[in-house]
């Protein structure tokens, strides 16, 4: 270590090019470990279970015919025609399906206009938990008796219902089993009893921060546009769905706009941040491989310029490992202090993502991991410039006399 004293004094006559690469190896780290942190939570958003049955299942949207007051009964024809399907293990009309970026929210207060919570509204029957696969954990499921049918807004009328998780642990933190029971209001305020909760199903938006907080309500939509989710026997979803493409298509004036799996539906739901991830991956690669590329450069530099003082201290008897860790030490002074500095950006950038985007801080893991990466990124760079130091002959102090 009594070469730090040297270096440092070294580095403050230097200034200008010891300080632009402390900066750029702070901003390399500030970056990196938000980066890194936010394909974290980027990753463990798009691995979330939907709470269905996604190998099995897809969905059909597509039209009911006739006057309003003959689609019930379209309706009933369609769903009795479908489930009488050999590879069908159920269906059940839906006002939206899950992730698939469109559909209602609603209000979920605890009393009359007060705002409590928000969430997606989905319109079902009685067969809900079974053809999409939810899981129970609580209370009883909807019956045949809570169902009605109506052409729209179902909020309009006082249903038992079902909630997710998500709602459960808003409406009672303590014991959200106790939620079971409760009533509540939705947007029209119009008293809702929580007959059971399920424990995930996602709703439509796969980006909002209320994407788990759900409310499955009792009520079968008949509307000249309806989309059946339809849960196929195991391993028979493709053919299933060309069954019931082939059975729905065999009504004059049937209009199919969409056929999907719901496996299709996830992946083009999280595209976006897919693309992200690629993105800040790039970024990221791309900031270590120029924050690389700069130690090496200043370190290389630093070797030509001062090989008459290296020949000098060769002379006097410094060995070729003497020299060359004393670049190595060199460059771990510059990249601890930008470490330092880069340490605390990086937590004060954390916490503007936390307060503007709703984030989760930076854990101290990613931190001290990043440094240690960086720092041995940094020694690495710096490696080879030092070997070409330490191999300088002590003869080139005398020719460059």
């Amino acid at each position: 270590m009594k070469d730090l004293a040297p270096i440092i004094k070294t580095l403050l006559k230097a200034k200008a090019s010891p300080l632009l690469l402390i900066l750029q190896i702070a901003i390399t780290f500030m970056v990196m470990v938000n980066a890194v942190n936010m394909l974290s939570e980027r990753s463990k958003n798009m691995a979330r279970p939907i709470g269905v049955d996604e190998a099995n299942s897809f969905y059909i949207q597509t039209n009911l015919q006739g006057e309003s007051n003959a689609l019930g009964a379209r309706l009933d024809e369609d769903l009795a025609l479908l489930r009488a399907l050999p590879t069908v293990q159920g269906v059940t009309p839906m006002s939206a399906i899950p992730l698939e970026a469109w559909g209602r929210a609603t209000l979920i207060n605890k009393e009359p206009a007060k705002v409590f919570e928000y969430g997606a509204y989905f319109a079902v029957d009685e067969s809900v938990v079974e053809v999409l696969g939810l899981n129970l954990i609580a209370g009883e499921n909807l019956s045949v008796e809570d169902v009605y049918t109506l052409p729209m807004d179902g909020v309009d009328l006082s249903t038992n219902i079902l909630i997710t998780k998500a709602v459960a642990q808003s409406l009672s933190p303590d014991d959200w089993q106790q939620a079971v029971g409760m009533t509540v209001y939705l947007s029209n305020d119009k008293p809702q009893q929580v007959k059971g909760v399920v424990e995930t199903m996602q709703g439509p938006w796969p980006l909002w921060y209320g994407v788990e907080s759900n409310v499955i309500s009792p009520l079968r939509e008949a509307y000249s546009e309806v989309r059946y989710f339809v849960r196929a026997k195991p391993g028979l979803r493709d053919e299933a769905m060309e069954q019931v493409l082939e059975a729905l298509l065999k009504t004059p004036g049937r209009m199919i706009e969409k056929a999907k799996t719901i496996e299709t539906l996830k992946f083009e739901a999280y595209q976006s941040d897919r693309a992200t991830s690629k993105l800040l991956i790039g970024v990221c690669l791309g900031l270590l491989i120029v924050t690389s590329l700069g130690i090496y450069g200043q370190a290389r530099f630093s070797v030509n310029r001062r090989k008459r003082q290296i020949g000098t201290r060769r002379a006097l008897g410094a060995s070729k490992g003497q020299v060359m860790r004393f670049f190595m030490l060199e460059n771990a002074v510059v990249s601890v202090t930008g470490l330092v500095i880069g340490f605390i950006a990086a937590l004060s950038l954390s916490e503007q993502f936390v307060q503007h985007f709703g984030l989760t801080p930076v854990p101290l893991p990613y931190l001290l991991s990043g440094m240690v990466a960086l720092f041995v990124l940094g020694q690495l760079s710096v490696s080879y410039p030092a070997l070409q130091a330490s191999r300088v002959e002590p003869a080139i102090a005398t020719r460059s006399a």
